[in-house]
């Protein structure tokens, strides 16, 4: 794709080259003069990073079970989805190319494990639907009128018949995608943004007590913090925790929230303490032992549990045996902080769905302007819900 000049009336400006863009001006066959504007050097940099660059594209199965992934954004965008559903977008990347293979655990990746696939052909087939690029192009303004004009960052004026605004969250910001448009569209359009906060982002916790089992995971914790909850993988690392458990219950927690980890989620209190009291693993570091044949736990997880000088067990008798059973099954921490923008996966909030026709993404105020991907308030787990969103959401638009 080649850069343009100045002063051109369009048919259609996207502003934003990320994967719901893309997506649209790849599926996107009209005719007429088209544009895409990138206010970074480069294209789809934040597509590049997903998966760690393998790019988790999507996730199998029927499409019914995608509703729950999203919250309570998830009824809403239900037609969205269903039209546009995980089938489409994989038969769309497989007759463009792109082969995929389907983990065991449902995700779905090109099976080059390359992101760099996806994004090259989202690129050539926007070419070929006649879409032009230019990068290192910030809009700064929007003005509603007929027809449509957008400012640019250096004076450029640009006008058009339709607005797709694809610019993203504020995750990952040096990719671009930092936030600050939504503040265009408060200022110029009025419109209602739904705070912005990290989501999907590892969780630190004061007294953090786990650092040199760094690596240590279990595959099923429930943790539960301030009428929110999550279940799923949970990873150690040496600052905190990670995994999906906790990525997924990230953007309910502050600092201060108390968090409650369940790392037996199958078991309950009273059988617990029964099956404790009947074996009876006589002292703490037997008990360590004892969890760790008998419950499954990792054996550096159950040692490290008992280290602690105000919990460690020095003798083994009722007492202590509810206390061991209230570490595995209500374990609590104090949450410090998250990891930030710049771990965020997804962002939280963003253009309220109150302001949208989801059944066409137009703005009911703007027929003319069509929002998409994650500039909506629209976040998923992990597992490619945010980037078959991406998809759904820039189908529904054409």
């Amino acid at each position: 794709m080649t850069n343009v000049q100045n002063k051109f009336t369009y048919d259609v400006i996207v502003i934003g080259a990320g994967a719901s863009g893309l997506f649209f001006a790849a599926a996107d066959t009209a005719g007429g003069r088209k544009l895409i504007l990138e206010k970074t050097s480069k294209p789809g940099q934040k597509l590049l990073m997903s998966g760690n660059g393998s790019c988790n594209i999507t996730h199998s199965g029927s499409i019914k079970d995608f509703v729950d992934r999203y919250g309570s954004a998830g009824s809403k965008i239900r037609t969205c989805l269903y039209k546009h559903n995980n089938l489409e977008l994989m038969k769309f990347l497989e007759k463009g190319g792109v082969k995929l293979i389907e983990r065991e655990d449902g995700k779905v990746f090109p099976a080059s494990m390359e992101a760099r696939d996806i994004l090259n052909l989202l690129l050539a087939k926007a070419g070929r639907n006649g879409y032009e690029l230019r990068c290192n192009s910030q809009v700064i303004k929007i003005r509603y009128a007929q027809p449509l004009e957008v400012v640019l960052a250096d004076g450029s004026r640009l006008t058009t018949e339709k607005i797709v605004i694809a610019t993203g969250g504020a995750s990952y910001p040096a990719t671009g995608s930092d936030g600050s448009f939504m503040n265009v569209l408060k200022r110029d359009l009025g419109l209602n943004i739904t705070e912005l906060k990290p989501a999907l982002a590892p969780v630190f916790v004061q007294d953090y007590p786990f650092a040199d089992i760094s690596g240590v995971s279990l595959q099923d914790v429930e943790i539960t913090a301030d009428g929110h909850s999550s279940r799923g993988p949970l990873l150690f690392t040496h600052r905190g925790f990670s995994g999906p458990a906790i990525l997924h219950i990230s953007q309910h927690v502050n600092p201060g929230t108390i968090m409650h980890m369940n790392f037996l989620p199958e078991r309950r209190f009273p059988e617990m303490i029964r099956q404790l009291k009947k074996d009876q693993p006589g002292n703490s570091k037997g008990i360590a032992n004892y969890l760790a044949q008998t419950f499954g736990l990792p054996k550096a997880l159950a040692e490290k549990m008992f280290e602690d000088p105000a919990i460690k067990l020095s003798s083994i008798g009722p007492r202590e045996l509810e206390a061991a059973a209230h570490l595995i099954l209500d374990r609590q921490f104090s949450v410090s902080g998250t990891g930030g923008w710049n771990q965020a996966m997804a962002t939280a909030g963003g253009v309220s769905l109150n302001e949208m026709n989801l059944k066409e993404m137009s703005l009911t105020g703007y027929p003319e302007i069509k929002v998409i991907g994650e500039a909506l308030d629209v976040n998923g787990e992990t597992g490619g819900y945010n980037l078959q969103f991406a998809y759904s959401s820039a189908l529904a638009a054409l």
